[in-house]
Protein backbone atom coordinates (compact mmCIF):
# COMPACT_ATOMS: atom_id res chain seq x y z
CA UNK A 1 0.00 0.00 0.00
CA UNK A 2 2.69 1.99 0.76
CA UNK A 3 4.46 2.12 -2.47
CA UNK A 4 1.10 2.40 -4.52
CA UNK A 5 0.98 5.83 -1.93
CA UNK A 6 4.05 6.44 -3.03
CA UNK A 7 3.94 6.20 -6.93
CA UNK A 8 0.88 8.20 -7.24
CA UNK A 9 2.55 11.09 -4.84
CA UNK A 10 5.41 10.81 -7.16
CA UNK A 11 3.46 11.08 -10.49
CA UNK A 12 1.26 13.65 -9.17
CA UNK A 13 3.72 15.65 -8.51
CA UNK A 14 5.71 15.10 -11.52
CA UNK A 15 2.45 16.14 -13.60
CA UNK A 16 1.58 19.34 -11.04
CA UNK A 17 5.27 20.64 -11.70
CA UNK A 18 5.51 20.25 -15.36
CA UNK A 19 2.03 22.09 -16.11
CA UNK A 20 2.83 24.98 -13.53
CA UNK A 21 5.63 25.60 -15.50
CA UNK A 22 3.68 25.40 -18.86
CA UNK A 23 1.02 27.83 -17.33
CA UNK A 24 3.64 30.66 -16.09
CA UNK A 25 4.94 30.39 -19.52
CA UNK A 26 2.12 31.21 -21.68
CA UNK A 27 0.68 33.57 -18.94
CA UNK A 28 3.98 35.82 -18.88
CA UNK A 29 6.56 34.73 -21.23
CA UNK A 30 5.06 33.18 -24.69
CA UNK A 31 4.47 36.41 -27.14
CA UNK A 32 0.75 36.43 -28.38
CA UNK A 33 1.89 39.01 -31.17
CA UNK A 34 3.70 38.58 -34.64
CA UNK A 35 5.31 41.66 -37.00
CA UNK A 36 2.73 40.63 -39.27
CA UNK A 37 0.05 41.32 -36.90
CA UNK A 38 -0.78 44.96 -38.39
CA UNK A 39 -1.64 43.46 -41.64
CA UNK A 40 -4.38 41.52 -40.49
CA UNK A 41 -5.45 44.33 -38.09
CA UNK A 42 -8.91 45.33 -37.99
CA UNK A 43 -11.26 47.19 -36.11
CA UNK A 44 -13.53 44.11 -34.35
CA UNK A 45 -9.98 42.68 -33.55
CA UNK A 46 -9.03 46.22 -31.74
CA UNK A 47 -12.50 45.98 -29.91
CA UNK A 48 -11.67 42.50 -28.94
CA UNK A 49 -8.61 43.20 -27.83
CA UNK A 50 -9.41 46.31 -25.56
CA UNK A 51 -12.78 44.90 -24.10
CA UNK A 52 -12.86 44.41 -20.13
CA UNK A 53 -15.96 43.39 -20.38
CA UNK A 54 -18.38 41.01 -21.97
CA UNK A 55 -20.99 43.91 -22.13
CA UNK A 56 -18.19 45.64 -23.98
CA UNK A 57 -18.20 43.28 -26.62
CA UNK A 58 -21.81 43.32 -26.57
CA UNK A 59 -22.23 46.64 -27.57
CA UNK A 60 -20.25 46.63 -30.53
CA UNK A 61 -21.97 42.99 -31.74
CA UNK A 62 -25.58 44.61 -31.26
CA UNK A 63 -25.32 47.66 -34.16
CA UNK A 64 -22.93 45.01 -36.15
CA UNK A 65 -25.79 42.24 -36.14
CA UNK A 66 -28.80 44.55 -36.75
CA UNK A 67 -26.37 46.14 -39.91
CA UNK A 68 -26.09 42.31 -41.18
CA UNK A 69 -29.44 41.56 -40.51
CA UNK A 70 -30.91 44.64 -42.48
CA UNK A 71 -28.17 43.49 -45.22
CA UNK A 72 -29.60 40.27 -45.43
CA UNK A 73 -33.46 41.84 -45.45
CA UNK A 74 -32.44 43.64 -48.57
CA UNK A 75 -30.80 41.24 -50.64
CA UNK A 76 -33.45 38.95 -49.95
CA UNK A 77 -35.71 41.41 -51.71
CA UNK A 78 -33.30 42.06 -54.23
CA UNK A 79 -33.17 38.54 -55.19
CA UNK A 80 -36.76 37.66 -55.72
CA UNK A 81 -36.60 40.31 -58.58
CA UNK A 82 -33.45 38.44 -60.64
CA UNK A 83 -33.45 35.65 -62.77
CA UNK A 84 -31.79 32.18 -62.38
CA UNK A 85 -28.97 33.19 -63.91
CA UNK A 86 -28.26 36.46 -62.35
CA UNK A 87 -29.42 35.33 -58.86
CA UNK A 88 -26.08 33.56 -57.77
CA UNK A 89 -23.50 36.42 -59.79
CA UNK A 90 -25.73 38.92 -57.57
CA UNK A 91 -25.38 37.04 -54.11
CA UNK A 92 -21.85 36.80 -54.77
CA UNK A 93 -21.30 40.31 -55.78
CA UNK A 94 -23.47 41.80 -52.56
CA UNK A 95 -21.46 39.65 -49.90
CA UNK A 96 -17.88 40.92 -51.76
CA UNK A 97 -19.26 44.20 -51.53
CA UNK A 98 -20.26 44.30 -48.06
CA UNK A 99 -17.44 42.21 -46.68
CA UNK A 100 -16.15 44.09 -44.18
CA UNK A 101 -19.64 44.34 -42.72
CA UNK A 102 -20.08 40.58 -42.36
CA UNK A 103 -16.46 40.27 -41.12
CA UNK A 104 -17.13 42.26 -38.32
CA UNK A 105 -20.48 40.55 -37.29
CA UNK A 106 -18.49 37.19 -37.36
CA UNK A 107 -15.26 38.05 -35.47
CA UNK A 108 -17.00 39.86 -32.81
CA UNK A 109 -19.78 37.04 -32.25
CA UNK A 110 -16.66 34.78 -32.27
CA UNK A 111 -15.36 37.07 -29.56
CA UNK A 112 -17.91 36.51 -27.69
CA UNK A 113 -18.54 32.98 -27.74
CA UNK A 114 -15.36 32.73 -26.91
CA UNK A 115 -15.37 35.09 -24.02
CA UNK A 116 -18.49 32.56 -22.62
CA UNK A 117 -16.59 29.85 -23.08
CA UNK A 118 -13.75 30.70 -21.12
CA UNK A 119 -15.70 32.09 -18.43
CA UNK A 120 -17.48 28.50 -18.38
CA UNK A 121 -13.97 26.69 -17.78
CA UNK A 122 -13.21 29.32 -14.98
CA UNK A 123 -16.62 27.89 -13.70
CA UNK A 124 -16.05 24.14 -14.31
CA UNK A 125 -12.54 24.33 -13.27
CA UNK A 126 -13.44 25.70 -9.75
CA UNK A 127 -16.69 23.58 -8.87
CA UNK A 128 -15.05 20.49 -10.16
CA UNK A 129 -11.61 20.99 -8.43
CA UNK A 130 -13.79 21.61 -5.55
CA UNK A 131 -15.04 17.82 -5.54
CA UNK A 132 -11.82 16.82 -6.34
CA UNK A 133 -10.73 18.30 -2.56
CA UNK A 134 -14.03 16.83 -0.82
CA UNK A 135 -12.81 13.43 -2.17
CA UNK A 136 -9.35 13.61 -1.59
CA UNK A 137 -10.37 15.25 2.33
CA UNK A 138 -12.63 11.90 2.47
CA UNK A 139 -9.94 9.23 1.51
CA UNK A 140 -7.78 11.01 4.12
CA UNK A 141 -10.56 10.63 6.72
CA UNK A 142 -10.28 6.93 5.59
CA UNK A 143 -6.69 6.69 5.86
CA UNK A 144 -6.45 8.00 9.37
CA UNK A 145 -9.03 5.73 10.13
CA UNK A 146 -6.61 2.78 8.78
CA UNK A 147 -9.07 2.00 5.91
CA UNK A 148 -6.39 2.05 3.56
CA UNK A 149 -8.34 0.85 0.38
CA UNK A 150 -11.57 2.68 0.31
CA UNK A 151 -9.32 5.79 1.51
CA UNK A 152 -7.54 5.28 -1.53
CA UNK A 153 -10.30 4.50 -3.23
CA UNK A 154 -11.72 8.01 -2.71
CA UNK A 155 -8.36 9.50 -2.62
CA UNK A 156 -7.01 8.94 -6.61
CA UNK A 157 -9.92 10.07 -8.27
CA UNK A 158 -9.84 13.16 -5.85
CA UNK A 159 -6.33 14.20 -7.31
CA UNK A 160 -7.19 13.10 -10.71
CA UNK A 161 -9.90 15.33 -11.07
CA UNK A 162 -7.97 18.24 -8.92
CA UNK A 163 -4.61 18.08 -11.93
CA UNK A 164 -7.17 17.65 -14.59
CA UNK A 165 -9.30 20.91 -13.95
CA UNK A 166 -5.79 22.23 -13.63
CA UNK A 167 -4.49 21.41 -16.89
CA UNK A 168 -3.27 23.45 -19.36
CA UNK A 169 -5.84 24.69 -21.27
CA UNK A 170 -6.17 25.37 -25.92
CA UNK A 171 -4.25 28.26 -26.87
CA UNK A 172 -4.49 32.01 -26.47
CA UNK A 173 -8.14 32.85 -28.90
CA UNK A 174 -10.61 36.06 -27.99
CA UNK A 175 -9.92 38.26 -25.48
CA UNK A 176 -6.88 38.51 -23.91
CA UNK A 177 -8.80 39.64 -20.52
CA UNK A 178 -10.86 36.33 -19.92
CA UNK A 179 -7.87 34.45 -21.08
CA UNK A 180 -5.47 35.77 -19.01
CA UNK A 181 -8.14 35.41 -15.48
CA UNK A 182 -8.77 31.88 -17.06
CA UNK A 183 -4.66 30.94 -17.12
CA UNK A 184 -4.62 32.71 -13.30
CA UNK A 185 -6.90 29.88 -12.30
CA UNK A 186 -5.48 27.43 -13.41
CA UNK A 187 -1.84 28.48 -11.93
CA UNK A 188 -3.62 29.11 -8.37
CA UNK A 189 -5.70 25.77 -8.16
CA UNK A 190 -2.15 23.91 -9.50
CA UNK A 191 -0.29 25.70 -6.82
CA UNK A 192 -2.47 25.15 -4.41
CA UNK A 193 -3.15 21.36 -5.34
CA UNK A 194 0.68 21.39 -5.27
CA UNK A 195 0.39 22.47 -1.05
CA UNK A 196 -2.04 20.32 -0.71
CA UNK A 197 -0.70 17.19 -1.48
CA UNK A 198 3.13 17.89 0.04
CA UNK A 199 1.04 18.92 2.77
CA UNK A 200 -0.24 15.70 3.17
CA UNK A 201 2.55 13.52 2.61
CA UNK A 202 4.32 15.55 5.41
CA UNK A 203 1.76 14.92 7.87
CA UNK A 204 2.10 11.29 6.92
CA UNK A 205 5.29 10.87 6.88
CA UNK A 206 5.12 12.53 10.69
CA UNK A 207 2.61 10.01 11.79
CA UNK A 208 4.40 6.87 10.67
CA UNK A 209 7.44 8.31 11.61
CA UNK A 210 5.63 8.84 15.53
CA UNK A 211 4.22 5.00 14.44
CA UNK A 212 6.73 2.89 12.82
CA UNK A 213 4.47 -0.32 13.62
CA UNK A 214 1.70 1.03 11.20
CA UNK A 215 4.99 1.94 8.81
CA UNK A 216 5.76 -1.76 8.87
CA UNK A 217 2.65 -2.91 7.94
CA UNK A 218 2.12 -0.17 5.39
CA UNK A 219 4.76 -1.89 3.61
CA UNK A 220 2.82 -5.40 2.78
Amino acid sequence: MRTLQIVIFLLALLVLTTQSARHIYVRYIEPRTSVLDRFDETDAKKVIQEARTLSDLLKEYEPARELVDSLDKDLKQELTQKTRDEYYMYKQKWEEDHKQEYKRESELKSAIYSWENRSRQILELRVFWLFGLVFFLVGVAFLKRNQDWLGMFFLIPGIIEMIWWTSPSFRFVGSPLEFDRLLNNKLIFTFATLAILIAFWIMKERRNKNNPDKRQHGTH
